[in-house]
Parts: C-alpha cells; sequence; structure tokens
C-alpha cells in the first residue's frame, strides 16, 4: 500500500476519530463493506491521501471491514485505473463507499456515472473531488469546514429548501454588481446537510450547501460578477479581481474581466468534446453555502459551502432535477449575495 511520509500520516490518523464520526452521522455506517478510494497526489498536495487515510484509520479503529486503494491522478476524460473499476464491480451490492481524489475518480467503463452506479448498486457514498486546489498545509482548513454543528447546519439546510421549494422566482443581487434571476417553478431545491442514510444516496463531504435547478434551458436571466472562486478546467481560482457573467434566456452571452480568458477557455475545450456544445453554457443551478466552517480557499468543494456565499453553475444539471445533460458541470461563486424569494427579501 502506498504511505504518505511520517508527518502526514500522524497527522491523518490525529483527525481519523473525527472522521469516524463524519462516517457514522453521514453514513450511519454499520457492517457493511467500506471501501475507500484515493490518488496518491501531487508534489503540492497531498490531501487527497491524507483524506483517505483519516477515513480509512477512522474505521480500521473500529474493526470495520475497509479497504483502502490508491490510483494514479485522473482528468476528466480518463478512465479509473483497472483494479479501481474491479473492485467497485466486486463490491457486495448495499455496500458503503469513499471517494477522495484529487480531481477526478475517472470513468467507470460503463453506461453509469459513478453517482448512478451507486445508486443500481445501492451503495451509499460520499465524494471529494478536486482536492489539488488544496495545498496540504490545507487539510486543517478542509477539517474544519466538516468539523461543524450538523444539527443546525440540518435546520437552516432544510428552512431554505422549504422557502425554495415553494418558489416561482429567485432573485439573487450584491453589492458588487450580481442582479440575476432564477426561474424555479415546479422545480426542488437539495438540502446539502451531509445524511446520506438512504440506500444509493450520497454526495459531498464537507456539506453545507442549498442549491437547485432553474426551470428548462431559459429560466435564468440577468449579471453575475463572481468575487469568490471561479472553477475552470484546471481547477479553482480564487479571484482577487471579478469576472462578469450576462446570461440571456439561460446562457452565458458574454464574459469579462482579467481572469475571463480561463473560462471562456474551459467552456470552448468542453464544447469542442461535447455532443450537444450548445448545451455546455447554460446556466444548471443556484446554489447557496450554509456552512459556518467553511472559508474561501479556492477550492471548489469547499467554496461552494462557505456561509455568505452563493454559486451559480453552468452545464450539466440532470442528475438533480434539471433538464440540463452535458459533459461539464463547473460551480462559479460570488459573495455576499441578497435573495429575494418571489419579490420577498430571505433572511440567510
Amino acid at each position: 500500500m502506498f504511505t504518505l511520509e511520517k508527518s502526514l500520516l500522524a497527522k491523518a490518523e490525529k483527525a481519523s476519530a473525527q472522521f469516524y464520526k463524519i462516517m457514522k452521522k453521514s453514513l450511519k455506517l454499520k457492517s457493511e463493506p467500506l471501501l475507500i478510494i484515493c490518488d496518491y497526489g501531487n508534489v503540492e498536495s497531498k490531501v487527497a491521501p491524507m483524506l483517505g487515510y483519516a477515513y480509512y484509520h477512522g474505521a480500521q479503529k473500529k474493526k470495520h471491514h475497509v479497504d483502502l486503494l490508491f490510483q494514479e491522478t485522473k482528468k476528466g476524460f480518463m478512465q479509473a485505473d483497472d483494479h479501481i473499476r474491479q473492485a467497485l464491480l466486486a463490491l457486495p451490492q448495499k455496500s458503503v463507499v469513499i471517494v477522495a481524489v484529487s480531481n477526478k475518480l475517472g470513468r467507470l467503463g460503463t453506461e453509469k456515472s459513478f453517482r448512478g452506479f451507486c445508486k443500481e448498486k445501492q451503495h451509499r457514498f460520499l465524494s471529494a473531488t478536486g482536492l489539488h486546489d488544496l495545498r496540504t498545509i490545507h487539510f486543517d482548513i478542509l477539517v474544519e469546514s466538516m468539523n461543524v454543528n450538523y444539527s443546525r447546519l440540518k435546520k437552516k439546510g432544510l428552512q431554505i429548501k422549504k422557502k425554495w421549494d415553494a418558489a416561482k422566482e429567485i432573485r439573487i443581487t450584491t453589492k458588487a454588481g450580481t442582479n440575476v434571476t432564477f426561474i424555479v417553478t415546479g422545480k426542488k431545491a437539495i438540502a446539502n446537510i451531509g445524511e446520506y442514510h438512504q440506500l444509493g444516496e450520497g454526495g459531498n463531504m464537507p456539506a453545507g450547501e442549498v442549491y437547485m435547478p432553474p426551470e428548462g434551458y431559459h429560466g435564468v436571466s440577468g449579471k453575475v460578477v463572481l468575487d469568490g472562486s471561479m472553477k475552470t478546467d484546471n481547477g479553482a481560482v480564487l479571484l482577487d479581481e471579478p469576472v462578469t457573467l450576462i446570461i440571456e434566456k439561460g446562457r452565458i452571452v458574454s464574459i469579462t474581466g482579467k481572469y475571463a480568458y480561463l473560462l471562456e477557455k474551459t467552456l470552448q475545450k468542453y464544447e469542442d468534446r461535447a455532443k450537444y456544445p450548445h448545451r455546455v453554457r447554460h446556466i444548471g443551478e443556484l446554489g447557496v453555502g450554509i456552512n459556518p466552517g467553511a472559508v474561501l480557499v479556492g477550492s471548489t468543494i469547499i467554496d461552494e459551502k462557505v456561509l455568505g456565499t452563493a454559486h451559480i453553475a453552468i452545464g450539466s444539471n440532470a442528475w438533480f432535477g434539471g433538464d440540463i445533460k452535458t459533459i461539464f458541470h463547473g460551480d462559479q461563486v460570488f459573495k455576499d449575495p441578497t435573495i429575494y424569494v418571489d419579490g420577498k427579501k430571505m433572511e440567510l
């Protein structure tokens, strides 16, 4: 088995008790088989293997049947390593899978995505991807983003979900210039509160957002000024200058700002690969962060959860109730939102 250097391994082991609590709380882990999948990280970021070891040691100390597997770092269009695919296919139904990877898990060689595969096999799962955006020294920040009061997180998340579920229109403004409207009639919000108890269910950890798709392809219009972080094909960029998106009939028609070229390059890359290129630039999600332990650090999986931020996602939303199916999904974060639900200001 791949082994971290002693100091990093010690830090992962020190955090393992907390990660065991997360497994018990989020997954209601019992005696079912547990498979943890990581990669080796890179010179600057060993966060993925550290996270994997933290989960592994937490489960091992409590005598769970757990396997920890490593693979090479994968980009979005690559296949997962053979031994990873074989291990997943060999898992008994109703097992538990934890993924902690620097970029992507990789394709499984089946028609189904990892999420679809888990749903079919009734596996519960936790997933942390894109961890290469975090330097090794940021491991403690990741830990803190998971060390929150989950009862309060659940209460806040369900309150927002209830309001959004009943909404026809949600408008968001910021002092930086955002003024964007989502038509959401008939759509339901998802409260990511860290509970994945049902068979076939899973999601991100760290948790802490409420998100929903707009109505159809054309239900978003206005301006979004990104001043938090921006997801690109090479990872997240922590923005020191804003990037402005103009959206008409659900689709981005203009990108301006110092770092606009990074997002433009990303969207063009995916359009070149997509079967239906026109879908890539559509807005697929509105989300709001509710995690008080998360801070903006330039890692999407944390940034989109930060209390006091909101985000939109460009691209696919079919897996959470939307109508857009494409090969790209990128979350773009902005700060200090004011949210109006059917014209009434919502308290966050």
